[in-house]
């Protein structure tokens, strides 16, 4: 009860004081800067908020990661890969690029600002540096494939949201 006694209740009486002798003009002003810095404060409120819900709905709103990731799933617990041209190498292959797409659009939105990270490292920190680990060298010889056709972007820069986020999540001791 001191604090309200000491400098709440102090603190208003002066306000009300002053308010006394203000002209309607000043009045009016003062209202409309706390006007303003009200909308200001909801904005980002609402800004903040929007982000998280668009983070939830990016998470679990994708039913091709899901259908990928039930392919790579046995994959990857054992850290295998399938061989190369055979049926069950292109349906790794399939369910390997949802899920670096989708991981890889996660990423964009961490590293634009449009997703919540935080909320996304809670959720998805181990799975993305394991599957990062795991496709290291399948997105390496992405990268090296030549380009197809004269309108392909540079390959380099596959899954590169991916790499940047996923080392920034590593423990400092796996970089």
């Amino acid at each position: 009860m001191d604090i309200l006694t000491d400098l709440i209740t102090p603190a208003i009486f002066a306000g009300i004081s002053w308010t006394e002798t203000l002209l309607p003009q000043q009045a009016v002003l003062i209202t409309g800067a706390f006007a303003t810095a009200g909308w200001i404060v909801s904005a980002s409120l609402s800004r903040k908020l929007s982000r998280k819900q668009h983070t939830m709905t990016a998470l679990l709103d994708d039913a091709e990661f899901r259908k990928g990731a039930a392919i790579i799933r046995d994959y990857v617990k054992e850290n295998r890969y399938p061989i190369p041209e055979n049926e069950d190498y292109t349906k790794w292959q399939s369910g390997m690029r949802s899920c670096l797409n989708h991981y890889e659009f996660l990423c964009s939105g961490i590293l634009r600002r449009d997703f919540d990270e935080k909320l996304i490292r809670i959720n998805e920190r181990y799975n993305l540096i394991t599957i990062y680990t795991y496709a290291y060298s399948y997105i390496q010889a992405l990268r090296e494939e030549k380009p197809h056709g004269k309108d392909t972007v540079d390959r380099q820069n596959l899954y590169r949201s991916i790499q940047k986020v996923a080392s920034r999540w590593a423990p400092h001791w796996t970089r």
